[in-house]
């Protein structure tokens, strides 16, 4: 019997290997590959949202300070169980410890958007990394690239030094994809040697590998090692991707001995990857369509059992299905291509090129299963880190069922937790929190509640569009007091007043313990933010010790300053103050406010202003009748000459005539003959009213005197 394949070996070993894994992981689950850890996430929403407060407060404000050094201390704990944690950077997601975020998180968008705008291929964070070297790492990504130094990934030699911090801009300057095809005809005058690229990739696989072996001649296997211990950077992966897509093209368009002698090396080499550093080769595509370009340039090409290998990672990289039975079918195909009969091989070698060709074009090669043994085939090797599909892979249940039978049981393992990320993942937090309520209660079920109610949970929560009131108002009554400074940021970012609402409404729920956690949000906050904490601090009813309004009532902006004087107006100690600022404002708003208050008790300090604004014609009716009745209340010989004034007024050349009706007008008759009714100062303007023809005018003046 001949040499056996080793895509044949593979295919009748790996139902062995996976009962191996599936007895191995029936006793101990082991967390999915696919989702990314919970450490890691909550350090990426950290970092998206230090960066945001950085861009959005001024230099030297407080909260600034409190915001990197709880940075810090993610970082410290993340890695206290690793030296170094390296970021890769993509246009919308993330690569970290060979996970890529869900593009559709809002957060980890931004932050990857921000890193990849700043021209940033990585970013690796080491143990030991201080204070002073995050502040000024983050001082120079929060920075806007388009303006002032521009993208900090083109000026990496005028930031830092950091010891514990390393930046690698987008492109390898040192590893420039030489031209190919009529560009290099035209830029050159000749065509390009078709080595020229296998040569490339090897001086890139080898580059410090301190290797005396000539990069023309170098082993497949030795290349593959090489890339294998360098993959995990996504333009290092990317390059290498570039520089193999160029090998199998130039393989396609052109033959010959030297080409076929290329393509045992290609395939050998790419039949030496482990499957995991080959999908992160071609995860590292820029997009789908030269992702499928390379798969099937490769599968004309390269020798069948490679062609296997390419053709199973990219369904993995691109989440796309192929079923066990036709995966099987694939395999005997190229068993037969490589070592079936003479006659046949070449038959069978056109039929696997064919159909991975028709597969890898659209995904939707004719499958002879029934539709539902399809269905379930299709759910057991689809991966989905967004959606957390390795549920489905072990226990193939619902996850609400897997849910209740935890708290049942009370037994939790990763798939438990798994489920509770894909119920959230789904936006059913309000769903997930009935089943823990109305479940048993057992120590599981508190278990589950701890790990679902975290700060960085309800940022999440909260930085979704549309804001679910409900589930924020479950994430905040469990969370408690930790909850304010998640409320708070989305309180200074939100855009629209219904948001606004809803989150002020939670602040409020929380009581008194918010107060200071908000006051650290006022100095040097922009007006809005100002007048939401001074607005909260109303609502609590309770102010921080140490705190005064009075430092707001001079603010430039009349919104902050009338929140700033109804503080103090609604404060018994405060009240005098803020009648006597508030009847000063420039603010018409303000100084109705202010008298209002005054109507019950007005301090004597405050009756000029009063008097102006009352005789003033150019004052709004609404700030002079409050003026004209709290006038009226001190009696006063000044107020008495005002009111005569306001219902008799002055004429140059003719006497004295009952003034035009009006709010001002009747408010004036009401409190002369209120309080100086038997006044001989009052009485010509009261006897005048008492007979005009107009019946609200009678009625002000009261009946004459018998």
């Amino acid at each position: 019997m001949g040499r056996k394949s080793r895509s044949a070996r593979r295919s009748r070993e790996a139902p062995a290997a996976e009962d191996s894994k599936s007895s191995a992981s029936a006793g101990q689950p082991s967390k999915p590959v696919s989702a990314i850890s919970r450490e890691l996430a909550d350090f990426l929403v950290e970092f998206s949202i230090v960066l945001h407060k950085r861009s959005m407060y001024p230099p030297g404000h407080p909260h600034l300070q409190d915001s990197a050094t709880r940075f810090v201390r993610r970082l410290n704990a993340l890695l206290g169980v690793r030296d170094a944690v390296t970021l890769g950077v993509a246009r919308h997601r993330l690569l970290i410890e060979s996970v890529t975020t869900d593009p559709n998180n809002a957060l980890l968008r931004d932050l990857a958007h921000r890193l990849h705008r700043h021209r940033i291929a990585s970013i690796q964070l080491t143990r030991g990394a201080t204070t002073l070297e995050i502040e000024g790492l983050l001082e120079a990504l929060s920075s806007d690239p388009q303006r002032g130094e521009g993208p900090v990934g083109k000026r990496l030699d005028r930031v830092g030094p950091w010891t514990h911090i390393g930046l690698r801009p987008a492109g390898y300057d040192k590893l420039k994809l030489r031209a190919s095809g009529a560009e290099a005809e035209r830029q050159s005058g000749e065509s390009k040697p078709l080595k020229d690229s296998w040569i490339e990739l090897a001086q890139l696989a080898l580059a410090s590998e301190g290797s005396a072996t000539s990069s023309q001649e170098a082993d497949p296997l030795v290349l593959a090692d090489a890339i294998g211990r360098k993959s995990g950077e996504v333009t290092y992966e990317r390059v290498v991707l570039g520089y193999l897509a160029r090998v199998a093209e130039e393989i396609a368009q052109q033959s010959g001995a030297g080409q076929d002698q290329l393509a045992r090396r290609i395939s050998k080499l790419i039949g030496a990857l482990d499957q995991d550093t080959l999908r992160r080769l071609l995860e590292a595509s820029s997009d789908g369509a030269e992702q499928r370009k390379f798969v099937l340039n490769a599968s004309q090409v390269l020798a069948a059992d490679a062609v296997l290998e390419v053709v199973q990672a990219a369904a993995q990289a691109s989440n796309q299905t192929i079923s066990h039975n036709l995966l099987r079918l694939l395999h005997k195909l190229a068993h037969h291509a490589e070592e079936g009969p003479v006659d046949i091989r070449a038959e069978a070698d056109g039929a696997l090129r064919t159909n991975v060709a028709r597969l890898v074009g659209d995904w939707e090669l004719e499958d002879p299963n029934p539709t539902v043994y399809t269905a379930i085939l299709e759910g057991m090797v689809r991966r989905s880190s967004a959606e957390f599909s390795a549920l489905k892979l072990q226990i193939g249940s619902d996850p609400e069922i897997l849910i209740k039978m935890a708290l049942e049981l009370d037994c939790l393992g990763p798939p438990v937790y798994a489920a509770i990320e894909e119920l959230v993942a789904r936006r059913e937090l309000v769903r997930l929190a009935d089943i823990l309520d109305h479940g048993p209660q057992t120590p599981a079920a508190g278990q589950l509640w701890k790990y679902l109610t975290t700060p960085e949970r309800l940022a999440r929560e909260l930085a979704a569009t549309p804001l679910n009131e409900d589930a924020v108002a479950i994430l905040v009554e469990r969370i408690g007091s930790d909850a304010a400074e998640s409320l708070l940021d989305r309180l200074a970012t939100a855009a629209d007043r219904s948001t606004r609402a809803a989150v002020m409404k939670q602040l409020i729920a929380l009581g008194p313990v918010v107060s200071p956690v908000a006051m650290r949000w006022l100095p040097g906050s922009p007006w809005y933010v100002q007048r939401n904490i001074l607005f909260l601090l109303g609502r609590l009813g309770t102010w921080p010790e140490g705190f005064s309004p009075e430092a707001y009532v001079t603010n430039s902006d009349p919104r902050v300053r009338r929140e700033a004087i109804k503080l103090m107006l609604e404060s018994a100690g405060h009240r005098k103050r803020g009648i006597l600022l508030g009847v000063r404002d420039a603010d018409e708003g303000i100084v109705t406010l202010a008298l209002t208050f005054a109507l019950e008790s007005c301090p004597p300090e405050a009756l000029p202003a009063i008097r102006r604004i009352a005789a003033d014609p150019k004052r709004p009716t609404e700030s002079r009748v409050p003026a004209i009745k709290c006038l009226a209340r001190s009696r006063t010989t000044e107020t008495l000459e005002v009111l005569r004034d306001l219902v008799i007024p002055r004429r140059r050349w003719l006497g004295r005539r009952l003034a035009a009706k009006s709010p001002e007008l009747l408010a004036a008759l009401a409190a002369l003959a209120t309080y100086w009714r038997d006044d001989p100062t009052a009485s010509e303007a009261l006897s005048r009213a008492q007979h005009h023809s107009d019946v609200d005018i009678r009625a002000a003046a009261g009946p004459p005197v018998p």
